[in-house]
């Protein structure tokens, strides 16, 4: 009898936790014959588990890089499955050959050889063998797929095809599990793709969230949502088989070890090397072929140049995780697809790839992305292609100037009760009215002009580099007269066109601009140290997930409103509107993005911490983050219902995300690169010659 999904979800609802299949119920007036158990076959360290069913070949995997236990949860939505020229191969009767290996066979159809298909342990590796019969070409695809709300698992290819299909050696890596190299043979015979769709209900999660701990059957039990659809995320691996006198095709998983990278501790090192895997994410075929393979927020989630900085900086420390494996491969794929065909004429970048929106800080972030890019390669035919392109984005963001003070103004006015959905606001978490005179979209800004200014010096153009320096160093200063607050002796939020400056005491704010150099570090030790008492008075004590973004409550009136209808009245019902009985005071820590945490986001405030000199209240927040990182907190998998994603949490530890994974959540693990100074450069080196 076959196993249900919802079997399948509970045998992998926890972290860490064995959980035995649920044995499915009989029917009645007969007598059922005897099935031979399913058998595993594992490694000697037990970093891999493989299930093998008699009647259905494999129906689980687990994994685990670490000896922590996990590999006892299940990854699959269901059994592996075989396909031949398109039509499904129907392996069965699968016989234990050797205590290690398992072997099942496909029957012949008209005009199709059969195949054999071994799965078997060699050595420390888990082995596919499919051995096809004397017959005509075809295509042999092997499908397994993995279940979205235990881990969103991705191939990292060695490089890509003209059609974005991941050629081999690939990396899987199953977020917070652990991660396999994977080789195929004949070598050039063999591409990947992650196929899938995005699961989802018409509700939210309760607003109150859920515990970021649970997943699975245990989140959806937890979340009460009773039509949620579950994502579907299958791994896709083709063959083209050539004719003739047909052959054997292997396909190998091997535990390996990931890279040290120079300048860290190993003890350091073992802590977050696994979560460190977690950065990079290709999207699959689920928005379009011809957006596979970028650098997204999930598999089954929309590639976002507004977030491609927080996936190239963590490569300028880890680049080759693997012998083989160059992650410099997506992101180069990345840039190219967002500078050929995601750029006005005018030079305005989209945020999510699919129209001309109203964000202005992405085109900053994609030039501190060419930035890293390269950093880590040197490869100046690439960069004097693009100089042109890279201009053109600087321009539109010189332009945006509009009044003429130095200052770059974004779309929207910034003035209260002005944010309606589906408007949304210039800044990486959108809900919160960051628009006009914007501390975010200038702070980036100013980075991203000193890091053209050194691409353009060195391809020869020394007037371009001085232009930009210019017009960095005329932000800067404007910066810190129109946004250092007097009274406070921080910097706001933003400046909105009638006027009014809107000051919430944001962290990431106040932490980037000093880590920039808009302050000298004196003066950037005494910003953050009154930052830092104020977010140790306000009686918030989950810092294991990072810290509140903004740390005075928004009013109402800053944050997103419900769009209005036909009728001219807002739309009831709607995210937008606030629960009823909530206040502004009550909202705070509970209400995203009010006071509510955002691991992404505490990135830039610890990097501004160890810019300032305050490395005792940096490692203070790191060390527990980094334990959580281990534990598996930062994300749930793919749940994509609000209130319900790990990638966001509330004042008191609960779930208010929507994605339930986002990559940048694990930016904050390179202040373990950084506390170092010499390794900080890496990272802040054209903005050390303006601080």
């Amino acid at each position: 009898m076959r196993l249900t999904r919802r079997h399948l979800v509970q045998a992998a609802a926890g972290l860490g936790a064995g959980a035995s299949l649920p044995a499915p119920a009989l029917g009645t007036g007969t007598t059922p014959e005897p099935v031979p158990a399913a058998q595993e076959l594992t490694d000697d360290r037990h970093r891999w588990r493989v299930t093998v069913s008699p009647s259905e070949g494999m129906t689980s995997l687990g994994l685990d890089s670490e000896g922590s236990g996990r590999d006892s949860a299940n990854l699959l939505a269901g059994p592996v499955r075989l396909l031949w020229s398109g039509q499904a191969a129907g392996a069965s009767s699968w016989a234990q050959v050797s205590p290690e290996a398992w072997c099942g066979r496909t029957p012949a159809a008209a005009a199709r050889p059969g195949i054999e298909w071994s799965i078997l342990r060699d050595g420390q590796e888990l082995v596919w063998r499919f051995t096809v019969e004397a017959g005509v070409p075809g295509l042999l695809t092997v499908e397994a797929p993995f279940n979205a709300l235990v881990a969103p698992a991705v191939v990292v290819p060695a490089q890509l095809s003209a059609d974005h299909a991941g050629m081999p050696p690939w990396l899987l890596i199953a977020p917070d599990f652990g991660h396999l190299r994977i080789s195929a043979s004949p070598e050039g015979a063999w591409t990947a793709l992650m196929d899938g769709v995005r699961g989802g209900s018409a509700q939210n999660a309760p607003t109150t969230g859920v515990d970021p701990r649970l997943r699975g059957q245990a989140w959806l039990e937890a979340s009460k949502i009773t039509d949620y659809r579950p994502g579907v995320l299958t791994l896709t691996l083709r063959c083209a088989v050539p004719g003739g006198a047909g052959g054997a095709f292997e396909v190998r998983f091997r535990p390996e070890p990931i890279a040290s990278p120079a300048g860290l501790d190993a003890e350091t090192w073992a802590k977050i090397r696994r979560p460190y895997l977690n950065h990079w994410q290709p999207c699959g075929t689920w928005c379009g072929p011809e957006r596979t393979m970028l650098l997204a927020n999930n598999v089954l989630s929309d590639p976002a140049s507004i977030s491609l900085w927080s996936y190239s900086e963590p490569m300028l420390f880890l680049t080759e995780p693997v012998p083989g494996i160059d992650l410099r491969v997506l992101l180069r794929r990345s840039l190219d697809y967002y500078l050929d065909d995601q750029t006005s004429a005018q030079g305005h970048v989209n945020a999510f790839g699919k129209m001309y929106d109203l964000y202005v800080s992405t085109g900053a972030t994609l030039l501190i992305a060419a930035w890293d890019y390269w950093s880590l390669t040197r490869d100046e035919a690439w960069l004097r292609r693009r100089t042109d392109r890279l201009h053109l984005i600087a321009d539109y963001l010189l332009r945006r100037d509009v009044d003429g003070d130095g200052l770059v103004e974004s779309y929207g006015s910034g003035n209260a009760g002005s944010l309606r959905d589906p408007d949304r606001a210039d800044i990486w978490f959108e809900m919160m009215n960051f628009g006009h005179k914007n501390t975010w979209t200038n702070c980036i800004a100013y980075r991203a002009f000193l890091c053209l200014a050194e691409m353009l010096e060195a391809v020869g153009n020394p007037g371009g580099a001085a232009h930009y320096r210019a017009s960095a160093d005329r932000l800067r200063q404007q910066y810190v007269r129109r946004f250092l607050s007097a009274r406070n002796g921080w910097f706001v939020s933003w400046i909105s066109m009638d006027g009014r400056v809107h000051d919430y005491c944001h962290t990431f704010i106040n932490g980037m601009a000093v880590a920039y150099g808009m302050v000298p570090p004196d003066q950037g030790r005494a910003i953050l140290s009154r930052v830092a008492a104020r977010s140790r008075s306000i009686g918030f004590e989950h810092w294991e997930l990072g810290l509140p973004a903004n740390l005075l409550p928004c009013r109402r009136a800053d944050m997103i409103l419900p769009p209005l209808g036909s009728d001219g009245q807002p739309v009831k019902d709607h995210w937008g509107h606030w629960p009823k009985g909530m206040t502004e005071r009550s909202g705070f820590g509970h209400r995203y993005p009010n006071g509510t945490l955002h691991p992404a986001l505490t990135w830039h405030y610890l990097l501004g911490l160890q810019v300032a000199g305050l490395d005792a209240e940096a490692d203070r927040i790191l060390s527990v983050m980094v334990r959580s990182a281990q534990e598996g907190l930062f994300q749930n998998g793919i749940v994509n219902v609000g209130y319900g994603g790990a990638e966001h949490f509330t004042i008191d530890g609960m779930t208010c995300g929507y994605e339930g994974y986002l990559p940048e959540s694990y930016n904050f693990l390179m202040a373990c690169f950084t506390r170092d100074a010499g390794l900080r450069e890496k990272l802040l080196r054209p903005l050390a010659a303006r601080a």
